[in-house]
C-alpha cells in the first residue's frame, strides 16, 4: 500500500507540537528538552496501547526503512560466535532486502530465504526448514506492500518459538488497519507514520535493542523528531478509534473499484491473496505493459508498478517474480491503493479512467 495523505487532525497536532516542544529531547540539562522528551515517552506509551502492546522498549527513527536497517544492525550485534544467521521472506520490503543483502556480501551475515505461494503467502513448510537448520533472525511481513497479503503470523510466531529464533515483524502495512490481535507478540515490531495518516518522515522499531545498536542508532539518526512523535501517536490512536469503520468503508469502494475493472477489462487478473489489506487493489492486464498504464494516468490517478523504493528500477517486481506469476502478469501489473479519504464518487470516475487505460492497445512482444 501506498502512503496515506496526513490527516487534517494529525496536521493540527503537529503544528501544535513543533510550537510547544521545540526543545531537542537529548538535552536533558534544561526543561525544554525535558519537555520534547516526556511527549516523546507519553507517544511511544500511547502508541502502544492503541496497538495492543507491551513493549520493554520503545524507538522513534525517520521511518520504517531506517527501523529496518536498525533491526538488522542489531542482530549482527547480538552474534558473538560467527556472522549471524537471518532468513526472511522473498516478499519483504525492498529496504530490509538491501541491508540484509549488503550486510551479506560484506560477510557480516549469514541469509536464507523462505519462498512464498503464488499469492505471496510465506510457505510455512518451507519455513520450517529453514528455522531446522538454526536461525538467530526471522524477519516476516505482517502484510506484504505490494499485493497487500496478509501473513499468517500466529503460525510464523509458534514456528519462530518452537526452533528458538528472535521474531522481526514489519507491520508498517498493517498497524492501524488490523485489528491488533491479529498481530502477535514479537520480539521487534516496525510501525510506519507514513501508513497511518501520520507524518512521513517518522517510524517505529518497537522491542529490546542491544546496547550498540542503540547506540547506534543514536550516532546514525541524531536528535530525535518530539513533534513528528507526538503527531505519529495521535494518528495511531486515530486509527485505534475509527479504524473498523474506516477499513469496512474502504474494503466496499475497493470491492467495487475491483468489480468494474474486471467486467471492463477483458482478461484481468487480481494478484494477491483474498485475504489482503482492505485498500489495496493489485491487478495485471494483458493489453499493455504497467508502465505505461501509469504514463496514461499521470495527473488523473494516482497508480504506480509496484514500491516506491522501487520506482525507477528495471524489471518486474521482486514480489511478482516470488509469487511465480506470468510474464504478462509481471510486466502488466498496477498496483492501486485505496484510502479513507477516498469517495464512491472517486471510484466511479477512477474506474472509467483505469479502465480505459488497462485497455489499451495489446502489448508488442518478440518472437
Amino acid at each position: 500500500m501506498a502512503a496515506t495523505p496526513i490527516d487534517p487532525r494529525v496536521a493540527d497536532v503537529h503544528h501544535a507540537a513543533m510550537m510547544n516542544f521545540g526543545g531537542n529531547a537529548h538535552s536533558a540539562q534544561h526543561s525544554v528538552g525535558a519537555a520534547a522528551q516526556a511527549a516523546m515517552d507519553e507517544g511511544a506509551a500511547s502508541i502502544c496501547q492503541a496497538l495492543n502492546i507491551h513493549a520493554d522498549e520503545f524507538s522513534f527513527t525517520p521511518g520504517a526503512s531506517a527501523a529496518l536497517w536498525l533491526a538488522v544492525e542489531d542482530a549482527i550485534a547480538r552474534a558473538s560466535n560467527g556472522p549471524v544467521r537471518i532468513a526472511a521472506t522473498t516478499v519483504e520490503h525492498p529496504a530490509l532486502l538491501s541491508a540484509l543483502q549488503n550486510a551479506e556480501r560484506s560477510g557480516r551475515l549469514e541469509l536464507s530465504f523462505v519462498p512464498v505461494d503464488t499469492v505471496a503467502s510465506p510457505r510455512l513448510d518451507e519455513m520450517e526448514v529453514v528455522l531446522a537448520r538454526g536461525v538467530d533472525l526471522l524477519c516476516t511481513m505482517a502484510a506484504n506492500n505490494e499485493v497487500g497479503t496478509l501473513s499468517d503470523l500466529h503460525a510464523i510466531s509458534e514456528l519462530a518459538n518452537r526452533y528458538g529464533a528472535r521474531h522481526l515483524i514489519d507491520a508498517s502495512q498493517a498497524a492501524g488497519r488490523l485489528d491488533p490481535s491479529s498481530i502477535p507478540f514479537a520480539d521487534l515490531l516496525i510501525v510506519s507514520g507514513a501508513k497511518v495518516y501520520g507524518p512521513r518522515r517518522i517510524g517505529a522499531l518497537i522491542g529490546r535493542l542491544c546496547p550498540h545498536a542503540r547506540q547506534l542508532g543514536h550516532d546514525v539518526f541524531g536528535s530525535p523528531d518530539a513533534p513528528a512523535a507526538v503527531a505519529f501517536a495521535h494518528a495511531v490512536s486515530l486509527r485505534r478509534d475509527e479504524r473498523q469503520s474506516d477499513e469496512a468503508r474502504i474494503m466496499s469502494m475497493r470491492d467495487k473499484l475491483e468489480a468494474q475493472l474486471v467486467e471492463m477489462v477483458p482478461g484481468l487478473v487480481v494478484n494477491g491473496s483474498q485475504q489482503r489489506l482492505s485498500g489495496c487493489l493489485h491487478v495485471s492486464t494483458p493489453h499493455i505493459a504497467g508502465e505505461a498504464v501509469v504514463a496514461r494516468l499521470w495527473g488523473q490517478v494516482a497508480v504506480s508498478t509496484g514500491a516506491a523504493c522501487q520506482s525507477g528500477v528495471p524489471g518486474p517486481s521482486h514480489v511478482l517474480s516470488a509469487m511465480g506469476v506470468a510474464d504478462w502478469v509481471a510486466d502488466g501489473a498496477v498496483r492501486i491503493g485505496i484510502g479513507k479519504f477516498n469517495t464512491e464518487e472517486d471510484i466511479d470516475h477512477a474506474a472509467d479512467l483505469i479502465g480505459a487505460a488497462l485497455n489499451a492497445e495489446p502489448m508488442r512482444r518478440s518472437a
